[in-house]
């Protein structure tokens, strides 16, 4: 039983059993979790219809750097550095945060500026909110990005595959994050899933790079998609806890599937 007490100067009354004591360093640690508990909650949104704009406009290397880019958007849309202060974005900054050559780097604004993907408006740069937002809405034709887990699939290296994945969230199945042809179908049973070689037509890579890329990108010990095998049938599913469409957080009994290997019955 601890000795310490939390009395009342004035009076004189022991208010103990009303209050319960804690370190200054157990404030400290529990401050950190809840900002840390906060990064991994951080997400932005994406617009499933509109982003198909996007991707008959810019390569896939460009979608990628997309991708990441969005992560760092404040609810006005304007691209702030990840720092406490969130200082809007300089071009430099914006090159620094892709670690993009000059060159490189001046290619892939122009080419997003050109086509009204990011526009500068008060000195400041914005990413299209048409396409990548952040805030609340009651569009249900969305899918949430999860900011930590984008930013940890990013380098320049691996850019190419996460235009891959960009080309991909139009057709992120609401209830099941079921890759499909009709992701706002409500009934389970009419689920239209996507074969290895409908999702190489769709995205204009070739079916082999297409089975590679699902099955090798990782975050951590989490796959980022699953291979669903029925029979003859073999369909796949991204990670919700990086990319999801429904209200809240997924059901942590979900995590399973993408850390027990890449293909399930």
């Amino acid at each position: 039983m601890t000795s310490l007490r939390v009395i009342d100067t004035e009076t004189g009354e022991d208010l103990s059993q009303d209050y319960t004591l804690r370190h200054r360093n157990q404030d400290n640690y529990y401050k950190q979790r809840l900002e840390q508990r906060g990064k991994q909650r951080d997400f932005t949104f994406s617009n499933m219809l509109n982003i198909t704009e996007v991707i008959t406009k810019i390569d896939d290397k460009y979608c990628g750097y997309l991708l990441y880019l969005q992560t760092y958007i404040n609810y006005d849309g304007v691209l702030v550095n990840a720092t406490h202060a969130k200082e809007p974005m300089t071009k430099d900054d914006i090159q620094s945060a892709l670690n993009l050559k000059r060159t490189a780097f001046y290619e892939f604004f122009k080419n997003m500026t050109d086509n009204e993907i990011i526009f500068e408006e008060n000195g400041e740069y914005r990413i299209n909110p048409i396409y990548h937002f952040r805030g609340s809405t009651e569009n249900t034709r969305v899918v949430k990005t999860f900011t930590a887990k984008v930013r940890s699939l990013y380098t320049t290296r691996n850019a190419k595959k996460l235009g891959f994945i960009y080309k991909l969230l139009p057709y992120v199945h609401y209830e099941t994050n079921t890759i499909c042809s009709n992701p706002y179908e409500t009934n389970l049973k009419r689920v239209e899933q996507l074969s290895k070689s409908d999702i190489a037509e769709l995205t204009q890579v070739s079916e082999k790079s297409v089975y590679s890329y699902l099955r090798s990108m990782k975050l951590g010990e989490e796959y980022v998609f699953s291979e669903i095998r029925t029979g003859k049938v073999r369909y796949y599913k991204i990670n919700p806890f990086i990319f999801y469409r429904k209200n809240g957080e997924p059901d942590a009994s979900l995590r399973e599937m993408f850390l027990l290997g890449f293909s399930h019955r």
